[in-house]
């Protein structure tokens, strides 16, 4: 007889099922913290343990931890401080063992991130108002993208840029270590036009006093600054730099302002944002149960 009981689906009662309730936004705040944790591990892994360029006398690391010993880690011979003029934070993750170290650390990061985008993809989808269809259908693209560019971000720990600067091979090795890093950012850029598409269409705005005019503001800044960044780094690796920054000051603090602009914009501020939303109760039900 069937009953209020009856799965839906035909399948037998008698098989059971799992429910897991959460919020899928800390899962996003948990993997973008990972990102600090793995520039943190690359700095003090990176001092203590690199040698960099090669010596026949390197301190050890526990001289280098406990006795003061000075770092055998020298920044400014790295390829990317030749070619820019300064480093960038991911520097102190590009040499062994900080790279090793580093490749295994940034799970942290590209599982829950790979995860929230899955689950936001079923999120979004799910959603029967009208109001998201155009939303629905800017995710069926961005979903794939961000999934592919999260899973593939380790290529950047794969693609060393320690060639030789001034060497065709050298810029070759930096090209394939910048492109995964820039797709990756690419993928940040659609998860932040996502999120706000999706929390102003919610009415789920984690704070007051932020306004729809200042969420599109903040989506626009985002997209102007991937393009500035991306113009400024290609400009480099096709020999036509779009500035100085060897010989002017002005010209490199510009560069380290987007540089480290785009990290509190992208990074920091969608993690802060991961965390207020995630206690906003909008919890998530999967329900795992077989069918036969």
């Amino acid at each position: 007889m069937v009953d209020e009981e009856t799965p839906l689906t035909g399948g037998s009662s008698t098989l059971g099922q799992k429910v897991i309730v959460l919020n899928i936004e800390r899962i996003r705040f948990w993997g973008l913290l990972g990102g600090a944790a793995l520039l943190l591990t690359g700095v003090f892994v990176s001092t203590f343990a690199v040698v960099f360029p090669e010596t026949d006398t390197p301190s050890s690391f526990w001289d280098k931890l406990f006795h003061g010993a000075p770092s055998d880690f020298d920044s400014k011979q790295t390829f990317i401080y030749k070619m820019f003029g300064f480093n960038h934070t991911c520097t102190m993750l590009d040499f062994n063992p900080s790279k090793t170290i580093s490749a295994l650390i940034i799970m942290l990061h590209t599982v829950p991130c790979c995860f929230f985008v899955v689950c936001h993809y079923l999120r979004i989808t799910a959603q029967t108002d009208p109001k998201y269809d155009s939303l629905k259908k800017v995710t069926n693209i961005f979903t794939p993208i961000q999934f592919l560019v999260f899973l593939y971000f380790y290529m950047v720990f794969v693609n060393s840029p320690d060639g030789v600067y001034g060497t065709p091979e050298g810029m070759t090795k930096f090209t394939l270590h910048y492109i995964p890093y820039m797709l990756w950012q690419l993928g940040m850029l659609l998860m932040g036009i996502q999120q706000c598409w999706f929390i102003h269409l919610k009415g789920m705005v984690p704070f007051s006093w932020i306004t729809v005019d200042m969420m599109w503001t903040y989506v626009q800044f985002l997209i102007v600054l991937f393009c500035v960044y991306c113009y400024f780094c290609w400009s480099f690796i096709l020999g036509s730099p779009a500035w100085d920054t060897h010989t002017s000051l002005l010209g490199k603090r510009a560069a380290q302002t987007i540089m480290y602009t785009w990290d509190i914009a992208a990074v920091v501020v969608p993690t802060i944002m991961a965390w207020v939303e995630s206690t906003d109760g909008n919890d998530t039900m999967f329900v795992f149960k077989e069918l036969q």
